[in-house]
């Protein structure tokens, strides 16, 4: 039988994320994908999956509670946990709905493989794979990855790829006096932004606690080109310049002048983890202070800076945090209505994702859309923006506890971040206070909508 391996930092994370999930939410921890097989030959793509699955210890790991603490199990050996469907596609849509389908099924956290497939021939044919995968063992970053190894292998046999250390490794080495500085370094940090972390004053729920919430999602293939000029330009990133915005408008409807912003790091930054297959993203606190006056270049290259430091400190136990806080907050005299540490330390967050190589155009004048999530996530943190850019398209995906930000102030603030983005491209001179009060009639269509249809 194999041994049972603590956590990595990664790994530990994730699980103290996941488990504070309601039971009728736990589907919102799988990340999907879907692959095209038409014309693939079945016995490479089946030689592939087991040679991932041989390559790759998450894809034969099993999660479980021993003494009250979550420990992993990397197995020698697994069967694929691939069902195979012979059936006509007849719907150009069918793949991603699969796929969606896939993604509904929630995993159960202990006990089993955390990720599951479906590939779907015709004929005995292959024509496409869904897969669904739990955050507890990817992250985007290595399904990625995957996905690359999986097209070599079925191009190529006997394709080899480059490896990092397997999350079992991780963890033992993030135990040694190797790791000492570093985490030392992280503990540090964190005593110093605590006070204000705490202090955050936006509404925290319990474990598995529910509430009701509003999502927006504004698309522009013309905004991510835009960002990646004015950033640049600023000698910053595009997520730096997204998140600087972002804060600004959470500072204004919130009437204060300092925002706690959460970063989501990837935690690949040394060179040996860049090819980890596991998950290792973990949130970081970046306390930003805004000043209305402070001009748009300047507000965005201090968070731009503010956020690369939070970086250094972003791999760190998390358990030892939650300790250190609870330690914090009964010296401050805190009255805390409850101990879900992961909505306490993180009550907004943000997270930008580059999901493929394509370029953003800065001159597309494809209409810009917002859209309205039917059912928003009822649990978790009070607000959160998360970015992704695929296809040459951003989409920026705000939610929002309605008591904090109403839909037209939602609406209000995505419309800002576009004109921010416009703005600091070609006057970051602007002051942040002007930003509302620049007619925003000189939005292009193509940054955001002319009209928005509120929810009801």
């Amino acid at each position: 039988m194999p041994a049972d391996a603590p956590l990595s930092h990664g790994q530990l994370f994730s699980w103290r994320e996941i488990e504070r999930y309601p039971d009728d939410w736990m589907q919102d921890a799988n990340l999907p994908i879907v692959c095209d097989l038409r014309g693939l030959p079945m016995a490479r793509v089946e030689n592939a999956l087991r040679v991932l699955m041989d390559r790759h210890e998450p894809l034969r790991t099993t999660y479980h509670v021993v003494d009250g603490q979550p420990v992993q199990r990397v197995h020698e050996s697994a069967d694929l946990p691939i069902e195979r469907v012979d059936r006509v596609v007849r719907d150009w849509e069918d793949p991603e709905d699969t796929k969606d389908e896939l993604c509904a099924e929630p995993f159960a956290m202990e006990g089993g493989l955390l990720w599951r497939g479906r590939m779907i021939t015709t004929n005995g044919s292959a024509v496409f794979l869904a897969l669904s995968f739990s955050h507890l063992i990817m992250d985007v970053w290595s399904i990625n990855h995957l996905t690359d190894q999986f097209s070599a292998l079925i191009a190529d046999p006997g394709a080899v790829a480059e490896l990092g250390p397997t999350p079992s490794e991780l963890a033992r080495e993030q135990r040694t006096e190797r790791w000492r500085d570093r985490q030392e370094a992280s503990e540090r940090y964190w005593r110093r932004t605590l006070d204000d972390v705490l202090a955050d004053p936006l509404p925290t729920l319990p474990a598995k606690a529910k509430r009701n919430r509003l999502e927006a999602t504004l698309h522009s293939h013309r905004l991510g080109g835009l960002a990646a000029l004015a950033a640049r330009r600023l000698g910053v990133t595009a997520p730096a310049l997204v998140m600087a915005l972002v804060t600004a408008g959470l500072a204004r409807h919130t009437d204060t002048d300092k925002v706690t912003m959460s970063l989501m790091a990837s935690n690949r930054f040394s060179p040996e983890h860049h090819h980890v297959i596991g998950t290792m993203n973990q949130l970081i606190p970046v306390v930003a202070t805004v000043d209305p006056g402070s001009p748009l270049g300047e507000h965005v290259k201090r968070l731009h800076w503010a956020g690369a430091t939070a970086y250094r400190h972003s791999s760190y136990d998390f358990d030892k945090i939650a300790a250190l806080a609870a330690e914090v907050a009964a010296q401050r005299g805190d009255d805390l209505a409850h101990d879900c540490w992961v909505n306490q330390l993180f009550r907004c967050w943000f997270n930008y994702v580059q999901l493929d190589r394509k370029p953003s155009d800065a001159t597309a004048e494809t209409p810009a859309e917002l859209s309205w999530t039917p059912l928003a996530q009822q649990y978790g943190q009070p607000f959160r923006v998360r970015v992704t850019v695929a296809n040459g398209r951003t989409s920026i995906f705000m939610l929002a506890d309605p008591a904090i930000i109403p839909a037209g102030g939602m609406a209000g603030m995505l419309r800002t971040i576009a004109l921010g983005v416009q703005v600091a491209a070609t006057a970051p001179e602007t002051s942040l206070k002007d930003l509302w009060d620049v007619d925003h009639a000189t939005l292009a269509p193509s940054l955001f909508p002319a009209t928005v249809a509120l929810p009801e």
